[in-house]
């Protein structure tokens, strides 16, 4: 669902004539401390450029989610600061679907226009345009508890997308959905990407070949309080699709890169009894 920024956002608006190609979004040393003493994240610092794709692993426990919910405004830095561009919109998509059960996929598509205030011939307009992109023309009118699970992140992605956000962010959007749906879900969101109508984006994963399949780049934390340890850009050829890309020499060296970071971390983790 798309939203404005929240306070804890900084919005510089000066920064567009101070930097050359200014990333996006800058996240600032920053750092989250739950009110039960908690530490989520420390010092974590990391640039996202406009339409890039950022996938972020690690140990459970480490801050992923964390991060993104700051991003979004659902969590506060206890320090450090988000810069943001000026006038970016945002959207995200949960792990479940999060859909209203009273309303047709048609009104949920399009439920963000609506409250930017579209007319309804143009929400029609636009839940209609992405039910062909996600296959669910013949949905269009029906409810969520009609739905598969796989259907019903669809209409969630595309209730994001829908919004035409600058960034769209997906905490673990895929995870309660069976192999063989996230497989596709997967190529789903790599050719929407490959389309343009996927700008930059955040997702946040446990899953190495996925994190890799979705991304440009994948930046992998440590064990709680969470840090980047690893930030890696594989090496894929473009315009290859999610199955294709699983069978590159380059896609088994940096999975197995990436699982050895994350091994050490929750190795650790189970020696010291956090686990």
């Amino acid at each position: 669902m798309s939203h404005a920024l929240p306070f804890c956002i900084v919005i510089v608006e000066e920064w567009l004539n101070v930097m050359q190609q200014p990333p996006l979004v800058r996240f600032e040393q920053i750092a989250v401390t739950y009110p039960n003493g908690v530490q989520a994240l420390a010092d974590v610092s990391l640039d996202i450029p406009q339409h890039q794709a950022v996938s972020i692993v690690g140990p459970s426990g480490c801050g992923k989610t964390t991060l993104l919910r700051v991003l979004a405004g659902l969590e506060h830095v206890s320090r450090g600061r988000v810069i943001v561009a000026p006038e970016t919109r945002l959207a995200m998509v949960f792990q479940q679907g999060l859909l209203f059960p009273w309303m047709s996929v048609a009104d949920n598509i399009s439920y963000g226009l609506m409250v930017r205030g579209a007319s309804p011939q143009q929400c029609r307009t636009a839940a209609r345009e992405w039910c062909d992109r996600m296959g669910l023309q013949r949905f269009i009118d029906v409810y969520p508890h009609q739905l598969s699970g796989g259907m019903q992140q669809r209409v969630g992605l595309a209730r994001a997308l829908a919004t035409n956000p600058d960034i769209l962010l997906l905490d673990e959007p895929f995870a309660a959905l069976d192999a063989q749906t996230r497989l596709l879900m997967q190529e789903l969101l790599s050719d929407l990407r490959a389309q343009g109508l996927c700008g930059t984006m955040l997702f946040v994963t446990h899953a190495i070949d996925e994190a890799l399949i979705v991304a440009d780049r994948v930046v992998v934390m440590s064990s709680r309080p969470g840090r980047i340890i690893t930030d890696l850009t594989p090496d894929f050829a473009g315009g290859r699709r999610a199955d294709q890309v699983r069978t590159l020499p380059a896609f088994h060296a940096a999975f197995d890169h990436i699982w050895q970071q994350i091994k050490t971390e929750v190795s650790a983790q189970m020696h010291e009894g956090v686990l």
